[in-house]
């Protein structure tokens, strides 16, 4: 196998990968799963949020999510609504933030999706699975790099260790 077959094998993979764990009806059974009523976008916002130690500030945040400006306004006020986020103006700057129930939605979400992948893994070895590991943190990091130079998420171990509250 040559360099330029292992790279397209990759990017198969990874499409397939973002493909079925972004999928909305995926979403919904999971958020629904673990009792956090959001619909795939405010999934998505509360993961961003989440992976930026809880708070964004709103251009950053419409930028990271590839919305517009109005769309990322009305999905912030029905998060406010909903009690998930909130708005901290500075100025003239919007900060958004997760809420302590947008945090424990978060949290939740998070918890539901180490549950999925120790399910995918389930039979893979610890040096299986640390190998793995390594391997996509490095991946994930030159690949962020590439596409976010100057994002602060982008850092090599931004991974969410958050665990679910009881």
């Amino acid at each position: 196998m040559t360099v330029a077959d292992g790279v397209a094998g990759i990017h198969v993979a990874l499409v397939r990968v973002v493909s079925e764990w972004t999928e909305s009806d995926v979403q919904a059974q999971i958020a629904d799963g673990v009792g956090v009523a959001l619909d795939p976008t405010g999934i998505r916002a509360v993961y961003l949020l989440g992976l930026s130690g809880g708070a964004m500030g709103f251009t950053a945040l419409s930028e990271r999510a590839s919305m517009s400006r109005p769309t990322t306004s009305k999905l912030v006020t029905r998060l406010e609504t909903q009690g998930v986020v909130e708005r901290v103006r500075s100025g003239r700057t919007v900060e958004v933030r997760l809420t302590d129930a947008g945090a424990r939605a978060y949290a939740r979400l998070v918890a539901a999706g180490h549950r999925m992948v120790d399910d995918a893994v389930t039979d893979w070895t610890p040096q299986e699975v640390e190998q793995f590991r390594a391997q996509l943190v490095r991946f994930v990091a030159a690949l962020s790099r590439t596409t976010h130079p100057h994002d602060p998420m982008t850092t090599p171990d931004r991974a969410p260790t958050h665990k679910e509250e009881t």
